[in-house]
């Protein structure tokens, strides 16, 4: 049978699983957003250098279907989109280290009062156990004196018997003594007459 600090200590490591779970989800998303944006950037920086002229190539480029206007408008709202969903990511970021943090030092916490909770709970066993030997000492004297008593009833009884048996036998022998004195008495009147 697990003790209650098992299955505690159990709990506690499953929530911590959990957790490291999403944070794992948190980390999954935060790549792919990058891969997204390096994507983006990479295509962008395409698409500029395509429409660069070259020292080297005399041909004409082609006319692209954007202005340079219109595509440094995109690329500054490709860079600021990026930059928002960096910023929302490293927040996010920020907060779960925050909660990490918090769970690590309420692990901490709750690691301490497990030990102190084991701590009293040995000192409550020791003062129960220590309770139920004095219990079973008392439990043992008082049998012991109850056997005491009996024993001390049984000699009273036996005591009140040869009392009473001696009582009759003294009775016995004064009678028998007042029957003899009276007929010595008897005798000697019997004698002056």
């Amino acid at each position: 049978m697990a003790s209650w600090r098992n299955e505690y200590i159990q709990a506690l490591h499953e929530r911590d699983r959990r957790e490291k779970a999403s944070y794992q989800q948190v980390d999954d998303q935060l790549i792919e957003a990058f891969t997204q944006l390096l994507d983006r950037t990479t295509a962008l920086e395409a698409e500029k250098a395509s429409r660069e002229p070259h020292a080297q190539d005399s041909k004409p480029r082609e006319p692209s279907t954007t202005t340079p206007t219109e595509g440094t408008s995109q690329i500054r709202s490709d860079l600021a989109e990026a930059l928002r969903s960096n910023g929302q990511l490293q927040s996010r970021i920020k907060g779960a280290e925050a909660e990490v943090a918090k769970l690590r030092a309420k692990s901490k916490s709750d690691g301490k009062l497990i030990d102190e909770l084991s701590r009293e709970r040995g000192s409550l066993a020791q003062k129960l156990k220590d309770k139920e030997e004095e219990l079973r000492g008392k439990a043992k004297l008082l049998s012991d004196v109850q056997d005491e008593v009996i024993s001390l009833d049984m000699e009273l009884n036996l005591s009140g018997q040869a009392t009473t048996k001696l009582k009759a036998e003294n009775k016995e022998l004064i009678d028998r003594w007042m029957v003899y004195k009276s007929r010595e008495v008897e005798a000697m009147n019997s004698t002056l007459h």
